[in-house]
């Protein structure tokens, strides 16, 4: 019987085959990949990086859950002050007929969400520095505060409005909506 020659590449079998196949799709793809980007940077009709900083709908790095807003103008106010920042907070108020109608309501029927909120102000007076942005169905709310004009939002700042809102009955909790960005420090 002739002795059997090895091949010279052996795959280890289907699963092998597989794996290379794989590694070759995916050799594949950067190429391609990488081509694109180079392409895309020659197009004449491409918008240069001004004009989409300019139109990109994100906010900028940092202020992610804090972000400058402009009042509107106030009729009899000739002055055109700007405002402070403002500071998002995911709230979950248990035990309260108001939030769950505000949870709801909110995104098909936002004058009975914010109606329900009113009476919950009412009833809850430490809320009236606060504005319903957002709600979930799973009963969270979205409050805004605004901070004074001048007044940095600093995590002290952010905590000492956090204890606020704790410190109403039946709240499970309180978090500001930012994300956290290495680098920075505003614990002041």
């Amino acid at each position: 019987m002739p002795k059997r020659r090895p091949s010279p590449v052996h795959l280890g079998g289907p699963l092998g085959l597989a794996g290379v196949t794989l590694l070759a799709s995916a050799v594949g793809l950067v190429i391609v990949g990488s081509d694109d980007r180079n392409s895309s940077h020659s197009r004449p009709e491409q918008d240069s990086p001004a004009t989409q900083a300019a139109t990109d709908p994100r906010p900028p790095i940092g202020t992610v859950g804090v972000e400058q807003v402009k009042p509107a103008a106030v009729s009899g106010s000739s002055s055109s002050s700007s405002s402070g920042a403002e500071v998002t907070f995911i709230v979950r108020l248990k035990g309260r007929s108001e939030v769950d109608t505000i949870a709801r309501n909110f995104k098909r029927d936002r004058e009975s969400a914010d109606a329900a909120y009113s009476d919950l102000v009412e009833d809850i007076p430490i809320l009236k520095d606060f504005r319903l942005v957002g709600a979930s169905y799973s009963g969270e709310i979205n409050l805004v505060y605004q901070l004074p004009a001048g007044v940095e939002a600093t995590r002290g700042r952010i905590e000492e409005i956090r204890q606020q809102i704790l410190s109403i009955d039946g709240v499970a909790y309180a978090d500001p909506d930012f994300v956290a960005h290495p680098g920075e420090d505003k614990r002041k």
